[in-house]
């Protein structure tokens, strides 16, 4: 894990399976006078390979603070996006899938409660609306957990 912005320490934490963003902070030494935490969901579960940014109480710009890829932050209004798990996402999240708005959003969760887990990913070409086009467009974006 990557760990910049307004940690004490930044660069590279070794941290265990399951870590959420308030364990990267921490392995980081913790936070400056300057973060502001209020910006970052601090329970965001991490994966291996992820980049975190600490913003600061300055940054003016409502941003995503965690990257799966080589840039540095992704705009909230990018519809490019690390990769979410179908069966905990938030119609927020899943909302910045590729092509899924609030009614599709809406619709996977209401699959998910009424059909239970996803057991894999193609099982979200099941919700009404998801054909084979779709599912292509975000299968690349998706996991399940």
């Amino acid at each position: 894990m990557h760990v910049t912005g307004q940690v004490v320490n930044q660069g590279i934490v070794k941290l265990k399976e399951g870590s959420r963003v308030i364990n990267a902070i921490e392995e980081a030494g913790g936070v400056t006078p300057q973060a502001d935490l209020t910006k970052i969901n601090l329970a965001y579960l991490l994966e291996d390979g992820m980049k975190l940014y600490v913003p600061s109480i300055n940054d003016k710009q409502e941003e995503e603070y965690v990257s799966s890829s080589n840039t540095n932050r992704q705009s909230a209004n990018s519809k490019q996006t690390l990769r979410i798990n179908i069966n905990t996402a938030t119609n927020e999240e899943l909302q910045k899938l590729p092509g899924i708005g609030e009614a599709m959003a809406s619709r996977i969760i209401i699959y998910r409660k009424e059909n239970g887990k996803f057991t894999k990913i193609e099982d979200l070409k099941n919700v009404s609306g998801i054909g084979e086009a779709k599912f292509n467009n975000i299968k690349n974006y998706i996991y399940i957990k």
